[in-house]
């Protein structure tokens, strides 16, 4: 199956530099991205089609809802509580050990309420990125490392998989995971070809297939449970940066984007560079399990 850029329901124009951290926003019935480098956060209601854009400190590079209804958001090097109607922060965690040049990145939770964010060199020239882990009382603790971006963390439908990310050696990596949040039995799950791009942002399906942001790629791509690629959604932007399923049954996908490297010539050429598309891909997504704090 291959959707066309003619099946993208609608376009909301936010034009980002480097939109990301698609999520939906269940209490409100709403879709939550950032714009990383433009250091801010958008949030468009499904119930009146309005866009709101938040202006950040800092860049901000994901957000999430809390099991009590709150919001938390990583910015560059800290992870901050968010006030659910203006926004402010709160700090609580800070990234101590980190390379100065890196930054954080991706984020997503598990079926049991732990959270898992990767950290990327912001030159996108040294592995010196990792993934970490936190929730349940404990503060983030790295969970692994060596990746040069590290992207698209996500979960399996029985929650027994994690899929990670290093965008720039085009590498899905899956790791068995247990309750307690412990990663193990590390090993390439997906590799994508240079004419696909680089895999990026990423969510599951109530089939249990895994859907890939391609940057690059002009799309986002959907594999079975067992790694087979079955289906490419074409948007008319290279950048594809990440994915979410949204609306009340989560029947719509979310899809951010980017313009940040593109020349003036490939900007006149792909104008809707940094924008979100929304499409009915067919098939449902799952409900996102708040991080347990």
């Amino acid at each position: 199956m291959h959707i066309q850029s003619d099946d993208i329901t609608h376009t909301i124009s936010s034009c980002c530099l480097l939109g990301e951290g698609a999520y939906y926003w269940q209490v409100k019935n709403s879709l939550l991205w950032v714009d990383i480098l433009g250091k801010a956060l958008f949030c468009y209601s499904l119930e009146n089609n309005k866009t709101s854009r938040y202006d950040m400190v800092e860049p901000i590079c994901w957000v999430m809802e809390t099991t009590k209804g709150q919001l938390i958001a990583g910015f560059e090097k800290a992870i901050y509580q968010l006030d659910t109607n203006t926004f402010e922060r709160t700090l609580l965690f800070s990234l101590l050990n980190e390379p100065p040049e890196n930054r954080l990145n991706d984020a997503k939770t598990d079926r049991n309420g732990f959270a898992y964010f990767g950290t990327m060199d912001k030159a996108e020239k040294k592995q010196q990125g990792a993934l970490y882990r936190f929730g349940h009382g404990q503060a983030p603790t790295k969970v692994d490392d060596n990746y040069m971006i590290s992207n698209g963390p996500a979960v399996s439908r029985c929650g027994k998989w994690l899929y990670s990310t290093d965008s720039a050696q085009r590498t899905v990596y899956r790791f068995s995971v247990d309750q307690l949040g412990q990663l193990t039995n590390k090993h390439i799950f997906i590799t994508f070809s240079e004419d696909m791009g680089f895999p990026d942002g990423m969510t599951v399906d109530e089939e249990d297939c895994l859907w890939i942001a391609a940057w690059g790629g002009f799309g986002v791509y959907r594999f079975s449970a067992a790694g087979e690629k079955l289906q490419h959604i074409a948007v008319p932007v290279p950048q594809v940066t990440c994915v979410a399923f949204i609306g009340k049954w989560r029947e719509q996908l979310a899809i951010t984007t980017a313009r940040v490297g593109l020349s003036k010539k490939q900007q006149q050429k792909y104008p809707q560079s940094g924008n979100v598309f929304i499409i009915k891909p067919g098939v449902r997504g799952l409900c996102e399990t708040p991080v347990e704090i």
